[in-house]
C-alpha cells in the first residue's frame, strides 16, 4: 500500500522504527528482504535467509498449509476464506484514509502486510508530518481492528509444538509487545 508519504532521511521514533520493521518482514518478497527486516529486529539470533525464509514461509505462506494464516478475515468472520466481509470493510477504511492499494485483487486487503503498512502509514503522517487530523482513525484501526485479529493470529503460531522456529516466535514476540505498547500509548483520541 502506498500513500503520498515519503520517507525521509531523518531518524525514526522507536515506535516508527518498530512499526516500519514489522511492516517490512509481513511485506518482504525474496529471503534478502525478510533477513534485512530481520536484522532490523536488533536479535541477536544467527540465521540463514535460506533458514529463515523457509520458517516464515512453514509459518505464514506455505506450499503446505501455514501454521498462521496471515489474513484478518480468518480470525475475524470465522471462515476459512479471505475475501470476506471483514476484508471488504478494511477496503473501505483504506479508502477512508486516503491509501491507495497498487496490489488491489492481487493480494487481498486484510494480509498482515498491509495492514500494518497501512498503521505505519497513520503513525508516520502523525508523527513526522505532525498531522493529527487522522488520528482518531489509527485508534480506531488500532482497537477495533488490529487488536481483534493480530492476538488471535499470534496465539495460533505460537501454538506450534512442531519444530518451533526461534525466529519466528521472535517475531510473533515483537509484534505482540508492539501491540501492547500502542494500545497503552494510545489513550483517548484528542
Amino acid at each position: 500500500m502506498k500513500n503520498k508519504i515519503e520517507e525521509n532521511a531523518l531518524p525514526l521514533s522507536k515506535r516508527l522504527q518498530m512499526s516500519k520493521t514489522l511492516r517490512d518482514i509481513f511485506t518482504s518478497q525474496d529471503s534478502h528482504a525478510l533477513k534485512i527486516a530481520f536484522d532490523a529486529l536488533k536479535s541477536k539470533m544467527a540465521i540463514s535467509e535460506e533458514s529463515l525464509e523457509s520458517d516464515f514461509n512453514r509459518y505464514f505462506i506455505g506450499p503446505l498449509s501455514p501454521i498462521a494464516d496471515p489474513f484478518s478475515s480468518i480470525y475475524l468472520d470465522n471462515l476459512d476464506q479471505v475475501m470476506s466481509k471483514s476484508t471488504l470493510k478494511v477496503r473501505a477504511l483504506y479508502e477512508t484514509m486516503g491509501f491507495t492499494f497498487p496490489q488491489q485483487n492481487q493480494i487481498p486487503d486484510d494480509h498482515i502486510g498491509i495492514e500494518l503498512d497501512a498503521y505505519y502509514q497513520l503513525l508516520y503522517i502523525e508523527e513526522v508530518k505532525n498531522i493529527d487530523y487522522l488520528r482518531e482513525l489509527r485508534h480506531y484501526f488500532l482497537h477495533e481492528h488490529l487488536n481483534l485479529w493480530i492476538p488471535l493470529f499470534i496465539e495460533r503460531a505460537l501454538a506450534c509444538n512442531e519444530e518451533p522456529s526461534t525466529a519466528m516466535v521472535y517475531i510473533l514476540t515483537q509484534l505482540k509487545s508492539f501491540l501492547i505498547r500502542e494500545t497503552n500509548t494510545q489513550g483517548v483520541p484528542a
